[in-house]
């Protein structure tokens, strides 16, 4: 039987995906993480055990991810970037390291924003794309914060979660996020100005007082 093969260094992540869903297009597609994973499981075999760990761990507590978000996290942990391509030359020891890194500084969002969020459990956990810019932001700190970087950092997940930041174009908000984080005028302020310049006002405000004062009577009538 003869085998085509198809390469080139112009087959990216998104070509070889793009390829293998249209071969495979009775099956189960591939995503881009899968094709990722599959790669850092070449060297690491244990890989995905490992991480299926972790997310049964959050599991017990009512927080649900899946393995591509876990392996987001671990990518903005160990390259600053969110699309999978940045971690095909990364050795399986830098993998291992970012995985531990990523797991204490998951476990600390997750304490924020249960703790002071009231975020406490799966079915009201919004935004949580904002995790692996939450989690990088942690990783460059080496340190804990203090009460002003939580509330900020808390602050900006909520809003960026509310206003549906990653709702769409994840990768490209996400990288934009991160890299608002780098440099020296880097950090959460350059975040929230990022957030502001693409929703504009944070302010959050009653429905009601935006309502035409004979809107409202005539709601009240009917």
């Amino acid at each position: 039987m003869h085998i085509e093969e198809v390469t080139g260094p112009d087959k990216t992540i998104d070509v070889v995906v793009d390829i293998f869903n249209r071969v495979n297009s009775g099956g189960t597609k591939l995503s881009k993480g899968d094709l990722a994973l599959a790669k850092i499981c070449a060297d690491w075999p244990e890989a995905r055990d490992a991480m299926k760990a972790h997310l049964k761990t959050w599991a017990k507590v009512d927080y649900r991810f899946s393995l591509d978000w876990l392996l987001r996290c671990v990518n903005t942990v160990l390259t600053g970037e969110a699309k999978f391509q940045h971690l095909h030359d990364k050795t399986a020891i830098q993998i291992q390291e970012a995985l531990k890194r990523t797991s204490k500084h998951v476990d600390a969002c997750l304490n924020y924003i249960g703790g002071r969020l009231g975020l406490d459990h799966d079915r009201v956990f919004f935004g949580r794309f904002g995790v692996p810019v939450m989690v990088r932001y942690l990783d460059t700190k080496k340190g804990p914060l203090d009460v002003t970087q939580r509330d900020k950092l808390l602050f900006w997940f909520a809003q960026a979660g509310m206003w549906g930041r990653y709702s769409a174009s994840t990768e490209s908000f996400i990288d934009q996020d991160l890299a608002a984080l780098e440099g020296e005028d880097g950090g959460l302020d350059k975040l929230l100005d990022q957030l502001r310049l693409w929703h504009g006002s944070l302010r959050v405000q009653s429905f009601f007082r935006r309502v035409r004062p004979d809107v409202l009577r005539d709601c009240s009538k009917s």
